[in-house]
């Protein structure tokens, strides 16, 4: 599975491609869509990506035989297939079950391509339950939790930095100056012009991006005063620590990479699909929770993964439904981390997982504790560009912290009212 497909870059582009796109397929006859369970067939179709294929095949026996079925497995990308519903699910030619980011989940949700669905009690952190709920109900079973950490090279310090203050330490010695600025420090270097990244400093800090725990997009919080706070924050090491290069949205995490890899930088904040490259370039890298933030709060960074979803055009949801309760399962989750090395969302499983794996599991598994999820709401995807723009704008010095919150949100509430209107 590469992860690389869906992680935070893409995350605009994936929300808006199902908010606005399916808005005419969305609304059609909810009756079409939800199948009685009197014409299940003894076939259930399984959509995965080629990379869990071999985990189908593992555990799919022992559900066959106990509710008399067949597992039919297509191996599709699971974005192309998520892409393909709206067609296909009319047409009677979408699997039963497939899988899903989180963030694209509220708006499958919202436009009536996935079925309700109520996650096993017990079995997840509520950041993981909470990451597939649309609109108060359900619509998966998550199967992996994902979130960005802090790595850090056991070479150049001894000890993880714990809190921002020592961050701030490391910023300031003189062994990790800019080879080609030495008033320039890169001891420490996170890409806060991706929201994504950034996103944890503003909740750390008492911003928000949508209203009632991110559920109510007619209200915007990125320009409180808790937000520009944030900025505030972040912008002096935009302009006072890192080189200017630090502002490129195009360069600075080949820049970041680049530096982390070669020795240059202690600190890199990033997510769990860097570490393969961390790796090749034999850095000797450790993993941790991301450090709290001058104000004692934690930097509460988005939590994202995976989840098990129904097509609501299925005619074997009740049977879709055993398969969902089945996978996610203790055991199937702990040979699903196994086989894949994927972090599982299943708390048994995640213990188990702790205690096989690396440092680095540890550190996405403790820091998706401290997280928000992974905001699925369509209207979503008119922020991440603008979270963007606020950053730029406030580091670069061409607005104040409150004038670049103040435009940028300015935008978002446009674009949102634009596309959604006054709903």
């Amino acid at each position: 599975m590469n992860l690389k497909k869906w992680r935070y870059v893409g995350l605009a582009a994936l929300t808006a491609t199902v908010a606005l796109s399916l808005a005419a397929c969305g609304n059609s006859s909810s009756s079409d869509k939800k199948s009685a369970t009197s014409s299940e067939s003894k076939t259930l179709t399984i959509s995965v990506d080629k990379g869990y294929k071999k985990y189908v095949n593992k555990i799919k026996g022992k559900f066959e035989k106990d509710n008399n079925v067949k597992i039919k497995m297509v191996n599709k990308d699971m974005l192309d297939q998520l892409d393909a519903l709206q067609l296909d699910g009319p047409a009677g030619k979408a699997p039963d079950v497939m899988m899903a980011p989180f963030d694209r989940v509220g708006g499958l949700a919202q436009q009536g391509q996935v079925a309700e669905y109520n996650p096993v009690s017990g079995r997840y952190a509520s950041t993981g339950e909470d990451a597939v709920k649309y609109d108060g109900k359900h619509y998966g079973a998550p199967v992996t939790i994902e979130s960005i950490v802090m790595y850090y090279n056991k070479k150049l310090i001894d000890k993880a930095p714990t809190t921002f203050d020592e961050i701030e330490a490391i910023s300031k010695d003189s062994k990790f100056a800019y080879e080609n600025d030495k008033t320039k420090n890169v001891g420490f270097l996170a890409q806060w012009t991706n929201f994504y990244i950034s996103y944890g400093v503003f909740k750390g800090y008492g911003g928000y991006v949508f209203g009632d725990d991110n559920s109510n997009p007619k209200k915007i919080g990125l320009n409180n005063a808790g937000s520009v706070e944030a900025l505030d924050f972040m912008t002096n090491y935009f302009k006072n620590v890192w080189p200017k290069g630090m502002q490129d949205i195009k360069a600075n995490q080949n820049f970041i990479d680049d530096q982390f890899t070669k020795g240059k930088t202690a600190v890199v904040i990033d997510g769990p699909w860097k570490a393969s490259s961390y790796k090749e370039a034999g850095i000797d890298y450790g993993a941790t929770v991301l450090p709290t933030l001058p104000n004692g709060k934690d930097y509460q960074a988005f939590g994202g993964g995976k989840s098990w979803v129904i097509s609501a055009y299925s005619k074997n949801q009740s049977l879709a439904k055993k398969w969902l309760d089945y996978v996610s399962n203790d055991a199937n989750q702990k040979t699903f981390f196994n086989m894949t090395a994927e972090i599982p969302a299943n708390l048994k499983a995640q213990n188990a997982a702790k205690e096989d794996g690396t440092e680095l599991t540890t550190a996405v598994i403790e820091q998706f504790k401290k997280d928000d999820p992974l905001i699925n709401l369509p209207e979503m995807s008119e922020v991440w560009d603008a979270g963007q723009t606020i950053v730029t704008n406030a580091a670069s010095g061409k607005m104040t912290s409150k004038e670049a919150a103040d435009a940028g949100v300015k935008v978002i509430k446009q674009k949102i009212e634009q596309k959604y209107g006054s709903k």
